[in-house]
C-alpha cells in the first residue's frame, strides 16, 4: 500500500429526523442567512419550519438560486449575506444550492471581484460557517468543498473549492426527498453512481476513497436491482446515503472524462446534470472496455451482481436516447473538444485522445 492522505472534516447528521439537530446547531447564532431555491423551501415546508421554530431569530432568505448558478448570483448572494449582518448560512436545496451557498459564505466575508478571490491560493477572511442540507441524492456537495459555477459570458463551469470551503455541519434527512419527482431521484442518483465510479476510476484514488466508492456503487446498485420504488423510504434513505458517500469519494479523487463531456451537456443544451451523466454513462463503459482498463472489471462485475440494467433506468427517465437523436456530428465535436480543456482529462484511466472519444459517441 503507497502513502495516501484524506481529508472529510464534515460533521453529519444522517437518517429521519436529522433536521431536529438544527435546534442545537443554530442555538449559538441569532442571524441566519439560508439560501435556496425559488421553490423547494416552500414545496418542502422548509421555511415554515424555520420561522415556526426560530422565530426568536433573524433569518434572512437569499432564494434566487437557479439551476447551475452564476458568477453574478453568487456576488449579489454574498452582498445579501454580508449587508445582513448574517452570523452562519445554511445551504438548502439539491448540488446548486448547496454549491453556491459555499461561495456564497466565502464571498460575505470576502469583498471581492470573483476571478480574483478564485485566483488567491487561500480566502483573506474564513466564510461564514455553513450547514449543508440536501434535498436530491445526487450531489454529495454537503461533504466536500466543491462549488461549481457557472460563467454565463465564456459558457463554462468554474470550480470555486478553497481549503476552508467545506460545510461545518451536514443535515441528511431523507424526509426531504419525498416530494421529488420519481425522474428527478432517479437522475441525481444516477449523478452519484457516477461520481463514486469515476472516483473510483480515477488515477489519484486511494484505499480510503476506494471504498467509499465501492460502497455507494453497491448501494445504488442495489437499491435499483429492488425496483428503486420512490414511494418506500427506504430506496431514498439508500440513494442519499450512497450520494452521500460518493461526495467524499470526488473530494480525493475529482471527476474524469464522464463528467466533462456531460458539462457540455449542461452547459449547452440545458440538459439536467444527472441525466446528462445517464445518457454518457453507456459510452464511457465501453470506453474503459475497449481501452483495457483494469478496474473496469471490478465495476463490470458490480453491475452483473446486482443486475444493475442501465437501459431499464434510461427508459424509466425517458432518457434511452443515442447522442445522435439529440446532437450533430459537429455538436459531438465541439462537446468532444470542450471536454479535453477540463482537468477532469487529467486523472483519467486511460489517455484521452480525440479520434477514439469521437468514435465511440458516434457510434451508435
Amino acid at each position: 500500500m503507497s502513502q495516501f492522505a484524506f481529508h472529510s472534516p464534515v460533521k453529519a447528521f444522517f437518517g429521519f429526523n436529522a433536521i431536529d439537530n438544527l435546534k442545537e446547531l443554530l442555538a449559538p447564532y441569532s442571524r441566519i442567512c439560508v439560501v435556496s431555491g425559488r421553490r423547494s423551501i416552500e414545496h418542502t415546508g422548509f421555511r415554515k419550519y424555520l420561522d415556526e421554530y426560530f422565530g426568536d431569530k433573524r433569518i434572512f432568505y437569499f432564494s434566487e438560486i437557479e439551476e447551475n448558478p452564476s458568477i453574478n448570483t453568487i456576488i449579489k448572494g454574498g452582498k445579501f449575506a454580508r449587508e445582513n449582518k448574517a452570523e452562519i448560512v445554511i445551504g438548502f436545496g439539491g448540488g446548486s444550492p448547496l454549491d453556491a451557498s459555499k461561495a456564497i459564505a466565502a464571498f460575505a466575508t470576502n469583498n471581492k471581484g470573483f476571478y480574483e478571490l478564485l485566483s488567491q491560493p487561500a480566502l483573506g477572511s474564513e466564510p461564514l460557517p455553513l450547514i449543508a442540507v440536501p434535498t436530491t441524492c445526487g450531489t454529495g456537495s454537503e461533504m466536500n468543498n466543491y462549488s461549481i459555477i457557472t460563467d454565463t459570458e465564456k459558457v463554462d463551469k468554474v470550480n470555486f473549492a478553497k481549503e476552508n470551503t467545506f460545510p461545518k455541519y451536514a443535515v441528511i434527512d431523507p424526509v426531504f426527498l419525498r416530494k421529488l419527482p420519481k425522474k428527478i431521484i432517479y437522475a441525481t442518483a444516477f449523478d452519484a453512481i457516477t461520481h463514486s465510479l469515476e472516483g473510483f476510476l480515477s488515477t489519484i484514488a486511494n484505499p480510503f476513497s476506494d471504498s467509499m466508492a465501492i460502497t455507494s456503487m453497491e448501494i445504488i446498485m442495489s437499491t435499483f436491482a429492488q425496483g428503486a420504488d420512490t414511494t418506500k423510504d427506504e430506496t431514498l434513505i439508500n440513494f442519499l446515503y450512497g450520494s452521500s458517500l460518493a461526495g467524499i469519494t470526488i473530494l480525493h479523487t475529482g471527476t474524469v472524462l464522464l463528467h466533462a463531456l456531460g458539462y457540455w451537456l449542461t452547459n449547452e443544451k440545458k440538459i439536467h446534470h444527472g441525466t446528462a451523466n445517464t445518457i454518457l454513462l453507456p459510452y464511457f463503459l465501453e470506453m474503459l472496455r475497449e481501452k483495457g482498463v483494469e478496474r473496469y472489471q471490478i465495476i463490470e462485475a458490480l453491475m452483473m451482481k446486482h443486475e444493475f440494467d442501465i437501459s431499464r433506468w434510461q427508459s424509466a427517465m425517458d432518457q434511452d436516447v443515442s447522442l445522435k437523436d439529440i446532437l450533430s456530428y459537429e455538436e459531438i465535436e465541439q462537446m468532444v473538444d470542450y471536454a479535453l480543456t477540463k482537468p477532469n482529462c487529467t486523472f483519467n484511466p486511460f489517455k484521452v485522445e480525440k479520434d477514439f472519444v469521437m468514435s465511440v459517441l458516434t457510434r451508435y
